[in-house]
């Protein structure tokens, strides 16, 4: 916005004195075929889940000099050392930290995979790599959380939102990063983040949101000065990119201010702040393919700051991205269940979604439950998979009888079981990687079965068609198909 304001100023005074106007010079433009063949070949293999923990990054961090500067400017409530990695010379002061929620780590694997491509040469952007390096100074600080993310815990070790400590700053963590917007007064910060898997972009919802963006508020009024327009077209760029590969499915948080966030305070500090959230993507729940969509962004990103080029892109285009919804989606949206209560029938949709329990002392493996979320008209909501089961006759599942072994459950026909109207079995342990986890419900412990449709039920459906054959089963909100 200022370099625009800038050459406006001078082209009405050079008008004005008659002189001819100088034509500003082409910035370069953005290799965007070339950086997204580059991404998978900068991802870092050796992160594949999202439950990683630090000790898991530390040789990583210890291979990325030459080329980056790496410090511990601070260590966590548990003395876990707080890393700073500096990359780049040029004048603009960018700002970058991830997992300041333990439990979102999208970003910090997004994080070493940027280290990667900015060590990368010899595939066609290196152009790109200099021009990043002579014109940004970037400063990280991923996994700002790592006792909370030990635990894949949103909070810290002292129980505290770190994204609600701006002020008060009693974390040592939040200090840090406090601590380094000032130093650098940095010119621009990404606020990096994952959000629940079940927005909507939009309401009423038809898909869900992969991203989600905010420029934040910096007062109750939500005003807009030149430094949060331009994080707003910032976004508006990076978001022409991600359009091309989720159509729809960015969305947009409610610009609420906030007066204890980060994101809302740096704003208010002078920093330009761009918010980043990975939600979810159907199939792909280590949120990987979210991850590359990550990088591209702050490639991108970067790629206008550094040139510019973000200002091609307007300010409404920032407000065009539609507001996203909290459950706004769910997984599994049946319509038109018909269920018998005291002798009557009755005919409406069955919405359901999943949640997630550590497994293990370090809560690396986790088991996945579903639950009936929602009872009634659910035409409003969006799903990640909808079916009609009108004029259909629907069962509740059973628990098939004693306790089994991992193997004993492996040698189970899951058709057979079908046939007696059993969707889950039960073990002595949580069985996190078993392969009958897409057709059967594994239950252990205290978990169980429900035995009717209500909410929040862990309810399992067999599903028949007006012939009286069994056509489908949902166990464990997976459908599984009848062949």
């Amino acid at each position: 916005m200022l370099r625009v304001l800038a050459l406006v100023h001078f082209v009405a005074f050079t008008l004005s004195c008659g002189a001819q106007v100088p034509v500003r010079p082409a910035e370069p433009e953005f290799p965007e075929l070339e950086v997204r063949a580059s991404l998978d070949r900068y991802r870092e293999p050796t992160i594949t889940t999202r439950r990683f923990k630090q000790e898991d990054l530390q040789p990583l961090i210890d291979a990325l000099s030459p080329g980056f500067t790496v410090d511990v400017p601070g260590r966590s409530v548990e003395d876990r050392p707080l890393w700073r990695v500096s990359w780049g010379e040029g004048p603009t002061t960018v700002l970058l930290w991830s997992q300041m929620h333990g439990d979102e780590p999208t970003a910090t694997a997004a994080l070493f995979d940027l280290f990667n491509w900015l060590r990368g040469s010899g595939d066609g952007l290196d152009t790109l790599r200099q021009m990043f390096a002579t014109q940004l100074q970037l400063t990280f600080l991923p996994m700002l959380n790592p006792d909370g993310a030990a635990r894949f815990d949103r909070r810290n070790a002292l129980g505290i939102d770190l994204n609600r400590d701006a002020l008060h700053l009693t974390s040592p963590e939040a200090q840090l990063l406090k601590n380094e917007r000032d130093r650098l007064d940095a010119d621009w910060g990404f606020n990096l983040h994952d959000q629940g898997i079940y927005y909507s972009a939009g309401f009423p919802a038809e898909k869900g949101c992969v991203l989600s963006i905010l420029a934040p508020a910096y007062d109750w009024e939500k005003s807009m000065n030149d430094k949060r327009e331009d994080a707003t077209q910032v976004i508006a760029l990076m978001n022409a990119l991600w359009q091309k590969d989720v159509p729809d499915q960015v969305g947009r948080y409610n610009d609420d201010f906030e007066p204890r966030a980060f994101g809302d305070n740096l704003q208010k500090w002078g920093t330009r702040t761009i918010l980043i959230e990975s939600g979810g993507y159907p199939g792909d729940p280590e949120k990987q393919e979210i991850r590359r969509l990550n990088l591209l962004g702050l490639i991108a990103g970067l790629h206008g700051i550094a040139t510019g080029s973000y200002e091609t892109h307007s300010v409404g285009e920032y407000w065009e991205i539609p507001e996203n919804q909290s459950n706004g989606m769910h997984e599994l949206i049946l319509e038109n269940v018909g269920i018998e209560r005291g002798g009557k029938r009755y005919v409406m949709d069955v919405g359901m979604r999943r949640s997630e329990t550590p497994v293990g002392p370090d809560n690396r493996e986790f088991t996945s439950r579903a639950y009936i979320s929602d009872l009634g008209d659910l035409h409003t909501f969006g799903a990640f998979n909808r079916l009609d089961l009108a004029g259909k006759r629907v069962e509740v599942g059973k628990e098939y009888p004693g306790e089994l072994t991992s193997k004993h459950i492996t040698t189970l026909s899951p058709g057979e079981l079908y046939a007696q109207g059993y969707t889950a079995v039960r073990s002595a342990a949580p069985l996190p990687h078993h392969p009958s986890a897409d057709r059967l419900r594994l239950l252990s412990g205290r978990e169980r079965l429900s035995g009717s449709i209500f909410i929040g039920g862990a309810t399992d459906l067999l599903v028949y068609d007006e012939a009286g054959q069994l056509e489908f089963v949902v166990a464990n909100g997976r459908v599984v198909f009848i062949d």
